[in-house]
């Protein structure tokens, strides 16, 4: 259960960097049947209707996953051979596609996108951190195109590309590869379309390809945070070929967009994932009034979390942009729908779209497989994938808005020179519709084509977007600009600067990248990028980049992670406490304190006596362990680093909640539907709210601490649509009290943190 993350809707906020998740596995799986039920501190009565007056619609495929079995270590895996072929013998790795063209003659804007910047960038250019080759088609195995993918973690960048994986340190350092992905996933194929990420949430890697033989997916979790040990392997197979997977990182689960015909919006069932657990769960959606683009691959996004911070509660989203070109669209606008997850059996389902306007844009280039982008000295043009939304949709949570990220390739002056177009939505709590923020078109206006973006946005809201370039004058290269939060709206306020320029075109084929990926550092500050080049004619490279527009702090630490107990019970009474603790400071740190919390209490402090280096971690276990045993009951473990002097305290803590057996309370009876509030009046006075539609004639009170002793009890008064109590807890010590309503036969219950 998400538990008091930010202050946005009136939820009681912590440290405003910690983060509890969802656990599932073993009577775990319970929490999310309270979801409706158990909120946490809502201080805001009406903040829990739903004000969006849209009507769900049900998951249409509800399926399973194979546990296929772990890994050996990738580490022991053997290396794939240089293949030395001639790269117009390359193996041409396939898209599924539509080429019916235009459909719309008359479809806005006409004489060029309204958007595009013309503001010079007032900007210095920032430093490019690093830039180092990931693979070419030499190691591919002679495929093309690359297709490429990676994460960075705290330690390490993951990188795939077709049909290989390959680990670096994050000085550019090769670990391990390249290694085929059929050998590294035990699938028995090497057939692409790999996607790498990295699950903040729980430490832990995410690696994926597609095999085309049973219309399958095959997915690689790490069985630690080590990306170079162990992995826990699952397939998943589809009716028709799930073309084109973007996947991403999502409390509730790790959700999926496809290139296929009828469903092909997905949410896998992350957590069982995440500990080697048997079947997990998949949902599958369609989505509701969305018009397809009639010229190339289809590919709307899910919403990736940026970050450790989320709401209680909040549901998925996907987004799509919908061109008036396609036909069946009056005006350009992006949808977004959001869906609902319930794991334990409880309904799930995906909202109608909430439609914003924006700009007029023209994402329509050629037919696919005929080329878009002009290259030096060949007749032959690439294709910039048009008419999807780039990898990836990021979001990212503040104290008083969230922000979401989308690009997609527009042409700009309606010849085919590509921009790209931007967009930042907020709302300011998941109850809230998204509005539109800011929107720019960006390209440097020197004759080149800028596309096949991918943006992302730091911990103070800057926002970065990286590139490709290229035109008749200028060789296929990766740049990169950006943008402060304070400025001007809609501009890239940071000059182009390069990754890398390439130094050969293609003369054989259109197909060049497919997709770029950006991430963010787990500092939150560094942007990560992959994109394709040439190195020379026809020779493909992937590299990888790294910028931030922000200095670190000098002295800086925090704990990222809890590696011990994880996520599946059952728990004891001497459990111990190890954690992940980072150093995002440009100074070395040794000897400071870390503090241990069980439901908001400190139950020990304890010092790190080692030295960790600038933008290294270690791990920490105390010598206190903690009681968390009894069943059915949600315990909340937090670890926070107590250095003196630190200068940021936003990253210091993290917490996680823990469950293991029948959460108690639970019934499937009608109050289970209700909803039950509890917020404070004033200090350390509750007011006691249970609204229902139902008529009971009698609806009791009792307050139980997690000893099993009653605090309180008592008959609730009737109030407008239900019951009412007032609660005095001066009496009562911090920490953790269950407050209950029942009928007699009938119960309802909520958890909340008194201090």
């Amino acid at each position: 259960m998400r538990d008091l993350v930010i202050n946005r809707i009136g939820i009681l906020a912590r440290n405003p960097r910690n983060f509890t998740e969802n656990l599932y596995l073993a009577g775990i799986k319970k929490i999310n049947q309270m979801k409706k039920l158990f909120t946490t501190l809502v201080l805001v009565v009406a903040a829990v209707f739903n004000l969006q007056a849209q009507e769900n619609v049900p998951p249409v495929l509800i399926s399973e996953g194979r546990f296929v079995g772990e890994t050996i270590p990738l580490r022991d895996m053997e290396t794939a051979p240089l293949w030395e072929g001639d790269p117009v013998t390359a193996l041409e790795i396939p898209m599924s596609q539509q080429v019916q063209g235009r459909l719309s003659s008359n479809a806005l804007p006409i004489g060029g996108d309204p958007l595009l910047q013309t503001e010079p960038p007032f900007r210095s250019a920032s430093n490019l951190l690093q830039s180092w080759e990931g693979g070419d088609i030499g190691e591919s195995g002679g495929v093309l195109p690359p297709d490429p993918t990676g994460a960075a973690g705290p330690d390490h960048y993951v990188h795939a590309f077709n049909l290989r994986v390959k680990i670096f340190d994050k000085e550019g350092n090769l670990e391990v590869g390249p290694v085929p992905l059929g050998t590294f996933l035990g699938s028995g194929n090497n057939d692409g379309d790999p996607i790498v990420m990295y699950d903040q949430l729980a430490d832990r890697y995410f690696v994926s390809q597609f095999r085309v033989s049973d219309n399958a997916l095959i997915i690689g979790v790490s069985t630690t945070p080590d990306p170079t040990g162990t992995y826990y392997v699952y397939e998943y197979t589809f009716s028709s070929f799930p073309d084109y997977p973007h996947y991403t990182v999502w409390p509730d689960g790790y959700y999926l967009s496809a290139n296929k015909p009828g469903i092909a919006s997905y949410a896998f069932e992350r957590d069982v994932m995440l500990v080697g657990g048997e079947s997990p769960q998949l949902r599958g959606f369609i989505l509701p009034g969305l018009v397809l683009n009639p010229v190339t691959v289809n590919s709307w996004e899910p919403a990736h979390l940026l970050g450790y911070d989320y709401e209680e509660g909040l549901p998925g989203y996907f987004i799509y942009l919908q061109d008036d070109s396609w036909g069946g669209i009056d005006e350009d606008h992006i949808k977004i729908w959001s869906i609902d997850l319930d794991w334990s059996g409880g309904p799930s389902s995906v909202s109608e779209p909430q439609e914003i306007a924006v700009a007029p844009f023209d994402s329509t280039f050629q037919p696919f497989g005929t080329g878009d982008i002009e290259q030096p000295g060949t007749s032959q043009k690439l294709d910039g994938v048009q008419g999807v939304i780039s990898y990836m949709s990021n979001y990212r949570a503040f104290e008083d808005h969230n922000s979401l990220l989308i690009n997609f390739n527009v042409d700009i002056d309606g010849n085919d020179t590509a921009g790209v177009r931007w967009i930042e939505f907020r709302n300011t709590g998941s109850e809230t519709p998204w509005t539109l923020y800011q929107e720019g078109t960006y390209n440097t206006g020197e004759g080149d084509s800028n596309f096949m973006g991918s943006l992302s946005m730091d911990e103070e809201g800057n926002i970065g977007l990286a590139y490709s370039v290229g035109s008749a004058a200028t060789n296929l290269s990766i740049r990169y600009t950006g943008r402060m939060a304070g400025d001007p709206l809609g501009q890239m306020t940071f000059p182009e600067t390069s990754i890398i320029e390439g130094n050969g075109v293609q003369t054989f084929s259109n197909r060049q990248g497919d997709y770029a990926q950006m991430v963010m550092d787990v500092n939150n500050r560094t942007f990560w990028h992959t994109a394709q080049y040439f190195q020379v004619n026809n020779s493909w490279a992937t590299r990888i980049g790294a910028f931030r527009f922000i200095d670190d702090y000098t002295n800086d630490v925090g704990v990222y992670a809890i590696q011990t107990p994880w996520l599946a019970g059952p728990y004891g009474e001497d459990e111990e406490v190890t954690v992940s603790i980072y150093n995002f400071g440009t100074d070395s740190q040794s000897n400071f304190d870390v503090e241990l919390l069980v439901d908001g209490n400190v139950v020990a402090t304890e010092t790190f006596t080692g030295t960790i280096d600038a933008e290294s971690f270690a791990d920490f276990t105390f010598t206190q362990d903690i009681d968390i045993s009894l069943e059915g009951v949600i315990y909340n473990v937090e670890a926070r680093t107590a250095l003196a002097g630190d200068e940021y305290e936003g990253n210091d803590g993290f917490d996680r909640d823990y469950l293991f057996g029948e959460l108690l309370g639970i019934t499937e009876a009608t109050l289970v539907d209700g909803n039950l509030l509890v917020y404070p009046v004033q200090d350390r006075t509750y007011e006691l709210n249970y609204k229902t539609a139902g008529e009971f004639e009698n609806m009791n009170y009792r307050v139980v601490n997690l000893a099993g002793q009653v605090i309180h009890q008592g008959i609730m008064q009737t109030a407008d649509n239900g019951f009412r109590a007032q609660i005095d807890m001066a009496a009562q010590a911090d920490g953790v009290y269950i407050f209950e309503v029942t009928n007699g036969d009938q119960r309802a219950f909520k958890k909340l943190l008194v201090r």
